[in-house]
């Protein structure tokens, strides 16, 4: 088949899913994180967000997108079914790296947030998942891929394992039948549903007009099934209609089964998996059970629910205007060299692992409390226990590196409560950056809307001084118009409670500050207090650094509800209506009441009816 040929499957199949997710339908559209139920008109205003949802039963959940395979996804199905087709679980690991130079050819999902509201001043983080972008750039890879791979898996030593010994003997009477059950086998597994005659037709025309045995036109069919749509995206035509909600669909077992494998292994399902779909009775409640159950205890969820959490904290980010990625504000790399720089970190300085190493302390954190233990969300903002595996980022916390198994080292208490005061949340480089900070606390963790600075905005930089404060300089520069309108109220005081670390997320009383020839120019106090808004409107309630703010967050319930919208967003891969999908959203938050485990309201999506469904229009 033709690279043109498959470029109009593709385009076809992905139909009206072009762009961003977000669309008409979603009540979030317009909001830079999601938002609430309404947008502000200007940045002077900011909208709450809401701590629990409303289930309205009688409600048509929010219309899904065709979903396409995340690249990373896309690339572990082709390995796995690789290793399927030779029957060996590390082939196809093997053969995926004799085709590296394809596969480099496959572009990175970029994060998306929804259409109209990448701010070009500070970019919002967004969701992998939710990139759906099919340009023409990727078809040509996904062929590149498919050539390459199909190619190594009919090579001379791999025709017979794959195929069967009736492709290479010299018994040409077998040939037909050779071809009819191999297209009767794979195609399945590829398509990842029954197949037809139809289908077994098509694949044979694929193969030529002669079924005389041949590597090459193995390999073109097995081309064909490596780009068919059913193969890049999860197409789902839904199997019974729900009653009294027109337009949507109990998913199908071969559906069903495809939702559950991609959303908890980023993969295509495993042989146990398919059984069950191939013979009807996963849509059984209990053997479905069985199956999330099994899935959950197999190490593949722990890696997968990783990448969520890495989208979660944004550090898929493509960066703010420093341009150095992750959360938007660190910039370890570009004055690193600077007599300034090289004063100011001392023995402590980056390096080129030093922001992995970030990320893995905060994932370890949250892996401890959703696989070691059952963690609440309460545990996730106060703990004191510290998870750094790597020599630098222990030596910032003042702590033993932690073996990954035993029990956590602690730090002093009250010092660096939670998720959100450590370093990979705090550190900046050569400044603290309080305002991007505070932005992503309102956004992320607290899941409120912010309407998008005023242009004035990119020319207001705070800039380092000699004998102010940083939080002193970020003051000044927000405390007149047009900046007025959100920073004193909505953004900075959450930025100013973690001023007692540095920018590279040590602990400190007092602001050191340099000259520009890395000679001390001054040493001033370091002030954290302040009225943080964790609800908006309460100008009652104050703060004197990190663990106030985070008993605030704790107490005001808006953590879990974000939390929530959050691994929705990762689990549809389209942002939330608080109104059509309030039901499933519900479902979700309400297993964080009473201390309920993070991990119970990450099983929980599973249960939804919506995740059992599809919409349509």
């Amino acid at each position: 088949m033709s690279l043109a040929m498959i470029g109009c499957l593709l385009a076809a199949a992905s139909s009206g899913c072009m762009g961003y997710i977000g669309g008409s339908g979603s009540s979030e559209t317009g909001t830079a994180d999601g938002g609430a139920t309404s947008s502000p008109s200007s940045s002077t205003n900011a909208t709450t967000s809401p701590t629990s949802f409303t289930c309205d039963a009688t409600q048509k959940p929010a219309v899904d997108t065709l979903r396409s395979l995340t690249s990373a996804q896309y690339q572990n199905t082709l390995r796995d079914l690789s290793s399927w087709m030779m029957n060996d679980p590390t082939a196809g690991a093997t053969v995926l790296t004799e085709v590296n130079s394809a596969m480099a050819s496959l572009p990175a999902n970029v994060p998306v947030v929804p259409a109209g509201t990448f701010n070009p001043v500070f970019p919002d983080g967004g969701w992998l998942r939710a990139d759906q972008d099919q340009q023409f750039i990727r078809v040509e890879a996904y062929y590149s891929v498919g050539i390459a791979l199909a190619a190594a898996l009919t090579n001379s030593s791999r025709l017979g394992t794959v195929v069967g010994s009736c492709a290479t003997d010299t018994d040409a009477s077998n040939d037909a039948a050779c071809l009819t059950s191999f297209i009767n086998k794979v195609a399945p597994r590829a398509l990842r549903r029954a197949i037809t005659q139809d289908d077994v037709d098509a694949l044979t025309a694929v193969y030529g007009t002669s079924t005389t045995a041949s590597a090459a036109a193995y390999a073109d069919v097995l081309t064909v099934l490596f780009n068919a749509p059913e193969q890049v995206y999860l197409v789902e035509h839904g199997d019974q209609p729900v009653a009294n909600m027109a337009g949507t669909y109990t998913l199908s077992a071969p559906e069903l089964a495809a939702r559950l494998s991609y959303h908890l292994w980023d993969t295509m399902p495993d042989d146990a998996l398919w059984a069950v779909a191939m013979d009807g009775s996963l849509t059984q409640d209990s053997v479905y059970q069985a199956q999330v159950d099994r899935m959950f205890a197999d190490p593949r969820t722990r890696t997968t629910l990783d990448r969520f959490y890495e989208d979660y904290m944004q550090t898929n980010s493509t960066g703010g205007p420093r341009g150095t990625g992750g959360l938007n504000y660190h910039d370890f790399v570009s004055n690193t060299q600077t007599p300034q720089f090289i004063a100011y970190a001392g023995s402590d300085m980056p390096t080129t692992a030093t922001y992995g190493n970030l990320v893995a302390d905060a994932v370890n954190l949250l892996d401890y409390f959703t696989w070691q233990t059952a963690g609440t969300l309460h545990d996730l903002l106060t703990t004191d226990l510290a998870f750094a595996q790597t020599a630098d980022i222990a030596k910032i916390y003042g702590v033993p590196v932690w073996d990954g198994t035993s029990t956590p080292p602690s730090l002093p208490a009250g010092q660096r409560p939670g998720l959100f005061t450590r370093a990979l949340f705090v550190a900046a480089g050569l400044d603290t950056s309080p305002i991007l900070k505070g932005v992503y606390q309102r956004r992320y963790v607290l899941c409120d809307t912010l309407g998008p600075p005023p242009a004035a905005a990119a020319a207001a930089t705070v800039m380092l001084s000699t004998n102010e404060t940083t939080r002193e300089v970020t003051t000044e520069l927000t405390s007149v118009a047009p900046c007025s309108g959100c920073h004193p109220g909505y953004i900075n005081p959450l930025g100013f409670a973690t001023e007692d670390f540095d920018g590279l997320g040590r602990f400190r009383t007092q602001q050191t500050l340099f000259n520009a020839d890395g000679t001390i120019a001054n040493t001033l106090p370091i002030d954290t207090t302040g009225t943080p808004q964790v609800v908006l409107g309460d100008t009652t309630t104050t703060m004197t650094g990190a663990s106030d703010l985070m008993a605030s967050i704790d107490k005001s319930n808006k953590f879990g509800a974000c939390m929530t919208r959050n691994y929705f967003r990762y689990s549809f891969a389209r942002f939330e209506d608080l109104t059509l999908d309030g039901c499933s959203l519900e479902t979700m938050r309400s297993q964080l009441d009473n201390n309920g485990s993070l991990l119970s309201m990450i099983k929980a999506v599973t249960q939804t009816p919506a995740f059992k469904q599809r919409t349509f229009e």
